[in-house]
């Protein structure tokens, strides 16, 4: 049982790992050093388990994927999720915009991280921001539907620059991810949505896509 002042002092605690860890996040490269498994899954691994449910989280407690999207959850079991994928060893994302119960609210990036999160995916930057203060990874989301789209993706990354931004859907990535890296020579480059078969993941990789998230626990190797 946690008494008032045990309280007050885990959330002391917090704020101050808080303020250290983006005292040295000061760019997106710098979170790959404070978390060496988001490092491993962008240049070893490139696989990312995007988890919708229970069943799929007992799948990845079983395989070696390091990196996990937690894409489901809402506000009372959303702790007991990060803790559970804490204790199988495996760093979790979780993407807010998919979260139920959540508003889009810069405090949540806040209370995800005293829950046990290290890092949020979004579309929306003003969380993304929030979620750095905390010392967390930044995922920004974009949709690669239309040049509208993408035009629009530009413009959100040159006002804030994520830790990485994933393409959607990743059959869209290798058309458009050079167009990201002409402003963003360093940007970290993820996709995800409609992959299929080996093959694609593959082409992904090949045309300089860092992580794919996959859902499909048959991938998750």
């Amino acid at each position: 049982m946690v008494v008032p002042g045990d309280k007050q002092r885990a959330l002391t605690e917090r704020h101050r790992r808080a303020e250290e860890a983006t005292s040295v996040l000061t760019s997106p490269r710098d979170v790959e050093h404070h978390y060496p498994q988001w490092r491993n899954v962008l240049e070893k691994g490139h696989i990312i388990a995007a988890i919708r449910n229970i069943e799929a989280l007992a799948a990845a407690a079983k395989s070696p994927t390091e990196t996990v999207y937690l894409l489901f959850g809402n506000p009372l079991n959303i702790a007991d999720l990060l803790r559970t994928v804490r204790e199988q060893g495996k760093l979790p994302l979780v993407n807010l915009d998919l979260l139920a119960g959540f508003s889009r609210d810069s405090i949540n990036a806040e209370y995800l991280a005293s829950c046990g999160a290290a890092g949020i995916v979004s579309t929306h930057s003003e969380v993304l921001r929030a979620s750095r203060r905390q010392g967390l990874i930044t995922v920004q989301r974009t949709f690669a539907l239309d040049s509208s789209a993408i035009d629009a993706g530009l413009r959100t990354i040159s006002q804030f620059v994520p830790d990485a931004i994933e393409i959607l859907p990743a059959v869209a990535a290798p058309r458009v991810v050079g167009r990201f890296r002409q402003v963003h020579p360093k940007l970290r480059i993820m996709a995800g949505g409609l992959i299929s078969d080996l093959k694609e993941v593959e082409t992904l990789l090949a045309a300089g896509i860092d992580a794919v998230s996959i859902s499909d626990p048959g991938f998750w190797i």
